[in-house]
């Protein structure tokens, strides 16, 4: 048996350092990538553990295609996303929904699904790499890829609805709408059109329901999820929207407007007053669509970490199914296990963050133990850093400044990020605890054997007895522990934001600035520029920037 540990030990110790290792190198990898030194990144990502973890190889795609994207090998972007999405469906759809709990399997060690917001995120960047190659070739193929991808986008929300066990507040996302309405525009099909115009308004519809969950657009996003999560329905009372909200709003109005006049003119005038638009904004759809869309991507989502959380053992015992523990419980009783595990092994409730720290924390009470507790952890985004209200300004050939205007945020992963694993958190929590509280006993029962086998030859009294099992149940508590770490493997290279904008511009060469707000009042100048575009006639094109 003791052998058994020590074996047992070594081995989770090892994975929990190769693991340490990985986290490590992504850390390297993600500062390179956001210095822009794409060589050196490539390097990194190359000789990093990922990519020898055939446990990661969906979370390797993922990194591998942003890369290739980034570097303009829009072939091999494609293809890494291809294949990003086909493990999707095969780990999602069929491994994922059928995953049995395992005492011997941790969330860290098993395959990597992705997040909600990851799997998601990987139909909109497949659907950028295929636009980008259709702006260079001219193949419409790569277009309708790109269109179809869209599509496939909206038909992965329906099927995680569908399947959820339990109900979520990302049930779909405003940049698939928007984005969405942006590729099927620049098809220049009257039919597609239309279809952009739904997307729209649905994504108007989302910002006023689905957008208060959001502290980018709400100041109250906290009380808002708590009241939905308790009543099931939305409070408009709690819903108390930021200048950012009402930037997304007015590009909505504009967009509606703009298509509205384009493709249904006797219905412009009574969508003005439909939608309550801004006069401003009535006037400038009114002058016919734009030409060029700008779309920024800003920064990096926020790491996840692991956060400790307590789980009573009381309430797993009889989920263990080891025989011989089993029958050795049975004997000494459940309440003896505990009061054993409290007064001989010290094992009261961690201190470990309130709760509170959360907003689904009124589904946490279970978490307030009083009685014998281990420890463990759930991966979590404690911190979002604040996206703060930008102005673009877009600068002609003599450096005037030809367009200004708030740059809305269209999509908050760091936002959609915190919420989808706090939903994780309410529920995994039992099953994990359950899991890791299991390991535990069995650990607990091993050392109250070597107690009373101690007690029993009098070898040394109590102070011995209690020594040695000590140090057996916290041998085995090491290796549980190294190997119960949080599973914190994520796409590091995702946006935390993405921005967009539209405007109309003649044939020419025009600069990309930005600059962040005051408060309310608006810069006068950019502060930074972000690159460059050739504009060469009419015709609808999408352009990207990073943006730091």
């Amino acid at each position: 048996m003791v052998r058994f540990y020590s074996l047992t030990l070594i081995a989770l110790l090892f994975l929990g350092a190769c693991a340490s290792k990985m986290k490590d190198q992504m850390k390297e990898y993600r500062v390179a990538f956001a210095a822009k030194d794409l060589t050196k990144a490539a390097e990194l990502l190359e000789k990093s553990e990922l990519k020898k973890d055939k446990k990661s190889i969906l979370l390797w795609h993922l990194e591998k295609g942003t890369l290739a994207l980034a570097q303009d090998n829009l072939d091999q972007s494609i293809s890494h996303f291809q294949t990003s999405l086909e493990l999707i469906d095969k780990l999602f759809t069929t491994k994922l929904t059928s995953k049995a709990s395992s005492l011997f399997i941790n969330d860290a060690s098993d395959d990597f699904y992705g997040a909600s917001y990851e799997r998601s995120y990987a139909h909109y960047f497949l659907a950028k790499a295929l636009y980008a190659r259709f702006k260079k070739s001219g193949n419409k193929l790569d277009l309708q890829g790109s269109r179809g991808t869209i599509l496939a986008w909206d038909t992965y929300f329906t099927d995680l609805q569908r399947s959820a066990s339990s109900k979520t507040l990302y049930s779909t996302d405003l940049m698939l709408k928007v984005f969405g309405g942006q590729i099927h525009e620049v098809s220049e099909i009257r039919s597609d059109k239309q279809i952009s115009l739904q997307l729209y308004k649905d994504a108007l519809n989302i910002l006023s329901t689905q957008g208060g969950v959001f502290s980018v657009f709400n100041t109250k996003s906290s009380d808002y999820i708590k009241y939905f999560e308790k009543e099931g329905k939305i409070s408009s009372d709690l819903y108390q929207g930021t200048s950012q909200k009402d930037d997304l709003k007015d590009f909505l109005h504009y967009k509606i407007l703009s298509l509205t006049k384009e493709i249904r003119s006797s219905e412009f005038n009574k969508e003005i007053k439909a939608l309550h638009a801004k006069d401003d904004i009535a006037k400038r759809a009114g002058n016919g669509p734009a030409n060029v869309v700008l779309v920024f991507e800003q920064g990096f989502i926020p790491q996840k970490v692991g956060k400790p959380f307590n789980f009573g053992i009381k309430g797993a015992i009889n989920s263990v199914d080891n025989s011989g523990a089993k029958a050795f419980i049975a004997t000494v009783g459940t309440e003896f296990i505990t009061y054993f595990a409290m007064n001989k092994l010290g094992m009261y409730p961690g201190d470990t963050a309130s709760p509170g720290s959360f907003v689904f924390a009124h589904d946490m009470t279970r978490l307030a133990v009083q009685e014998a507790a281990i420890e463990f952890e759930l991966p979590m985004i404690e911190s979002v850093p604040s996206v703060k209200r930008t102005e673009v300004f877009i600068l002609n050939d003599k450096n005037a400044i030809f367009y200004q205007g708030p740059l809305p945020v269209v999509s908050e992963n760091g936002d959609i990020a915190k919420v989808v694993l706090e939903e994780d958190v309410v529920s995994h929590y039992v099953k994990t605890g359950t899991r890791v509280a299991i390991k535990h006993i069995l650990a607990i029962v091993a050392a109250m054997k070597v107690y009373q086998t101690l007690q029993k030859g009098n070898e040394g009294g109590d102070l011995l007895a209690k020594s040695a099992a000590m140090a057996t149940y916290v041998g085995a508590s090491k290796g549980i522990s190294a190997f119960e770490k949080a599973d914190t493997r994520h796409w590091t290279t995702l946006p935390q934001a993405l921005r967009m904008t539209e405007v109309k511009l003649l044939p020419g060469q025009y600069k990309i600035g930005v600059a962040l707000y005051d408060g309310e009042k608006a810069p006068l100048s950019p502060t930074a520029i972000v690159g460059e575009i050739q504009v060469k006639d009419q015709i609808k094109t999408i352009y990207t920037f990073p943006l730091q």
